[in-house]
């Protein structure tokens, strides 16, 4: 909620401002503490607590799964997950196959490692500290996974790695979950946070796009390689849908180089990249729409296409 509060003129040099009694309890501060003040790229001013040691107190929760199907279960531990609970405890009659799916479950979650487990009893302790890892360095993880993707799915008539590719995306969707947990540690305690991800409610939007953006390209990605794998077909058909896919690569490419450079003409070129490799898209479908798995595999380049193209946007608008 919007607060305004009036600057005082202090001795011949300086003004004082009140802060929200809210956030002094919220960050722990009281009479004679130190707040530090940067100036964030909006111009805006950031208070935060000073860098005296504080440590966040490790959470618990406690997860009954009993009368719970798996869905449930599993809904309930990301929800622990992303609300930064350092320990959590699984109670309930945990058979043997239901262990490893809780197990699966944690895999999917950066540094949540089951740390013991008995019949009516199982306990995961996150070993990540939220407040040392950055947004961009997750974009860029997430970036590089789907790169190596992308390039691998050039390949992937010559050698199975559809595997390899599908094993690449769930990596992807784990980096998605670490960046909303960063998020959120970020929002309810911006004094123990990385300085770096101390921006704007703008700027925190922007981030949590680009990072639903390049989960959506690797979904794609994968759905590929489900169907090129199958594909059996001549190599005049391969080789046309090689070359539009060699176009994406070069699109996505130059969209994430525009991104990190804030390079405003570059993306504004690019934009121009959707229509073309979507209508080479639609040609070849109209070419070969009796082939099996090609259209799927056209409908999902489309899809990436429109994904690369949302990049670029982020940059100019």
């Amino acid at each position: 909620m919007e607060n305004f509060r009036k600057i005082i003129k202090f001795g011949n040099s300086s003004f004082v401002l009140s802060l929200p009694i809210d956030w002094i309890k919220k960050n722990s501060l009281g009479k004679g503490d130190l707040v530090s003040i940067s100036e964030n790229i909006n111009n805006e001013l950031v208070l935060s607590a000073s860098s005296k040691e504080k440590s966040v107190q490790r959470k618990e929760i406690v997860i009954d799964i009993n009368n719970k199907d798996l869905s449930r279960i599993k809904r309930e531990i990301v929800s622990a997950y992303l609300n930064s609970y350092g320990v959590i405890r699984i109670k309930g009659k945990i058979s043997a196959n239901l262990i490893e799916e809780i197990k699966t479950i944690t895999k999917g979650l950066t540094a949540l490692e089951i740390v013991e487990q008995n019949p009516d009893s199982l306990i995961a302790k996150d070993f990540l500290d939220v407040g040392e890892i950055t947004f961009q360095e997750i974009l860029r993880k997430m970036d590089t996974i789907t790169r190596s993707m992308i390039v691998d799915l050039k390949s992937i008539d010559k050698e199975d790695l559809s595997k390899s590719i599908i094993a690449r995306d769930e990596e992807v969707n784990r980096m998605v979950y670490l960046i909303i947990r960063t998020m959120r540690f970020t929002l309810n305690t911006p004094s123990l946070s990385h300085k770096e991800n101390r921006v704007s409610m703008g700027n925190i939007l922007s981030i949590w796009d680009i990072a639903l953006t390049i989960e959506s390209i690797a979904d794609d990605v994968k759905r590929t390689a489900r169907e090129f794998s199958k594909i059996k077909t001549s190599l005049q058909i391969k080789n046309e849908i090689l070359q539009v896919l060699e176009g994406i690569e070069h699109f996505y490419w130059e969209s994430m180089k525009a991104y990190y450079t804030s390079d405003v003409e570059l993306a504004f070129k690019l934009s121009l990249s959707k229509a073309r490799l979507s209508d080479k898209c639609n040609e070849l479908h109209e070419k070969f729409w009796d082939t099996k798995h090609t259209p799927i595999i056209l409908e999902n380049f489309k899809s990436i296409i429109s994904s690369i193209h949302n990049l670029g946007r982020r940059v100019y608008s």
